[in-house]
């Protein structure tokens, strides 16, 4: 029949071919599936990647019977350095507790000797001292309500001259005959020494006075024949020494109290003083001239 038509073009053959490939390539797809559906259920794990990358090793860790030894000496070595630190933090305090109360004793003393009152002072002299030095405290604090300074001592002394060196005023007639009588004859043994006069003896008080060395002062005017006179001023000099050596205990207790300090808190320093040895005598009086 299409040699009937010649003209028309003609067909290329079949190729039988094709099918064959169509049905292998099913084939191959049903084998992979199948394969792929057992590694699922089997468990898949890429040898191929496994064989490209190189293999890590897992690095050794302390078990944790080392980790917890390594844990408690790191918090012995640091409970030991909070004890440094707060051993240092209350010497630190301590020390400044003593410095601070040395300065109340040095602003104390200031305003004795100036005969100002103790005002805010008063206070913290309790505070810190009371429980210490009771009776040296009340002894600063009562002769600061009645004051009295080194240069009124020295300006009444100087006022009183001419009562303590000469006769008293209240003498009889005869007494002072009989005084005048003894200035005129005086007998001296070789061996004694010659007493000094009333005027030496005032000199000597008055310089010991500037000095500080009150009882000294107070020794020599107790000899001068107008004693009688000097009353009021020996009660006023004793105040004051009492006074003085009161504030030179506040000042070594500053130093040197071991427990009974306290701050300005009101909490017990109880730790040692720095200064390891007493401090040397203050004031040493010398002998006044007999």
């Amino acid at each position: 029949m299409i040699e009937e038509f010649p003209n028309q073009p003609k067909l290329p053959p079949r190729q039988r071919g094709g099918g064959r490939l169509a049905v292998a390539l099913m084939a191959f797809g049903m084998g992979a599936g199948a394969m792929g559906i057992g590694a699922w259920q089997n468990g898949w794990r890429p040898q191929g990647l496994a064989q490209v990358l190189p293999h890590q090793t897992p690095k050794p860790q302390a078990s944790a019977t080392q980790a917890a030894q390594t844990l408690e000496s790191r918090l012995a070595t640091l409970e030991q350095h909070l004890r440094a630190i707060e051993a240092d933090a209350a010497i630190a305090g301590a020390q400044s507790g003593r410095a601070e109360a040395l300065l109340v004793a040095i602003a104390t003393r200031r305003a004795i000797e100036r005969g100002m009152p103790l005002a805010y002072l008063e206070g913290q002299l309790r505070l810190r001292f009371g429980a210490a030095l009771p009776e040296v405290v009340n002894t600063i604090v009562n002769f600061a309500h009645q004051p009295i300074t080194q240069d009124r001592l020295a300006a009444q002394l100087d006022a009183m001259a001419p009562r303590l060196t000469g006769p008293q005023d209240q003498q009889t007639s005869w007494s002072k005959v009989t005084h005048d009588l003894s200035d005129l004859f005086v007998l001296h043994s070789d061996n004694r020494p010659t007493p000094p006069s009333a005027q030496m003896r005032l000199d000597h008080a008055r310089l010991c006075l500037r000095e500080g060395r009150i009882e000294d002062a107070m020794a020599d005017v107790r000899l001068l024949p107008g004693a009688t006179q000097a009353t009021g001023w020996l009660a006023d000099a004793k105040r004051y020494a009492e006074v003085m050596h009161a504030l030179d205990a506040i000042d070594t207790a500053a130093l040197l109290e071991p427990k009974l300090l306290r701050d300005a808190s009101g909490r017990m320093i109880d730790q040692a003083s720095p200064v390891v040895s007493p401090l040397p005598a203050v004031g040493a009086s010398t002998a006044s001239p007999k």
